[in-house]
């Protein structure tokens, strides 16, 4: 069984760090920083930096046996109706609310980080997705030995941009999962601005008084800029804040628990499938400053 422990590492590694956001902080808040909406489907950072690949797939020949190295990169598998041959991913590739799938076959690896070579021999794959996959540019040239690699030209990519990435490989339309998940993406927000939110804040945490100091979302976690790409505004602190300076007029606080396993691996890889579910979790029952 997984620990506290556990599950709090697991939350405050891959962007769930430790810097808030908030829409409405005044000018004399120590350390804040402002940023703006982005456009839909800017790209995300992440820890797989975007060099690039030796072995890519091509639009005339499409992928057809893939092994899925991440949550989010199976999760577009599935949408677009991709059986992948295989899946991995640090965080397990069984069923989540928004993924009702049984987990395909996996490598028979029970170490840590991302599995070796030798164990993903036997299912003989085109390629290996993993835009959303947290490797090394050495880990990557690694997986190259054995087929094409799908990631994104600028590092981890938006959830639009991870779709049709995918779609692209395999051969898909992402035309119907990309318009179906933007009106629910825009129906969201915009229940959001009727609200008055302008801003959120993401706190890490089972819970808080008003004077406890509280970690919050990193900056450059791939949940904000997808927030930001639906034209909230983010105001991110370098360390740890007084949870009652999170409140303010146009301000929603919503909170990410670390033993809420389905929620966290939602923040931590959001997709085209999780990152509607994640939002309409975060703000159930909750309203504005």
């Amino acid at each position: 069984m997984t620990s506290r422990r556990d599950l709090l590492r697991l939350a405050l590694g891959a962007g769930l760090a430790t810097v808030g956001m908030s829409a409405c902080a005044r000018a004399e808040d120590p350390g804040r920083t402002t940023t703006t909406p982005s456009t839909p489907g800017a790209s995300t950072s992440g820890s797989l930096a975007p060099p690039e690949p030796v072995r890519t797939v091509t639009p005339d020949a499409p992928v057809r046996r893939v092994v899925a190295m991440s949550s989010a990169d199976l999760d577009v598998l599935l949408t677009l109706d991709h059986a992948p041959t295989a899946a991995w991913a640090a965080d397990g590739a069984g069923p989540r609310p928004w993924r009702e799938q049984p987990a395909p076959p996996a490598p028979e690896w029970s170490e840590a980080g991302p599995p070796s070579l030798r164990s993903l021999l036997p299912f003989g794959v085109d390629a290996f997705a993993m835009a959303s996959a947290d490797v090394t540019e050495s880990q990557l040239r690694a997986y190259e030995r054995l087929g094409a690699v799908i990631v994104g030209p600028e590092g981890r990519p938006g959830w639009r941009d991870h779709l049709h990435l995918i779609a692209d490989a395999v051969g898909a339309d992402p035309a119907p999962a990309d318009e179906a998940t933007g009106v629910v993406l825009e129906a969201w927000a915009e229940r959001q601005r009727r609200l008055g939110v302008e801003g959120f804040v993401v706190v890490i945490g089972t819970g808080a008084d008003p004077d406890t100091a509280v970690a919050t979302l990193a900056a450059d976690a791939p949940l904000l800029a997808e927030l930001r790409a639906l034209g909230f505004d983010a105001v991110t602190f370098p360390g740890p804040v007084v949870f009652r300076e999170l409140r303010r007029p146009g301000v929603q606080v919503v909170r990410v628990d670390p033993r809420d396993g389905d929620l966290v691996a939602a923040v931590r890889q959001p997709s085209v499938s999780s990152l509607p579910w994640a939002l309409d979790r975060l703000v159930r029952g909750r309203r504005p400053g």
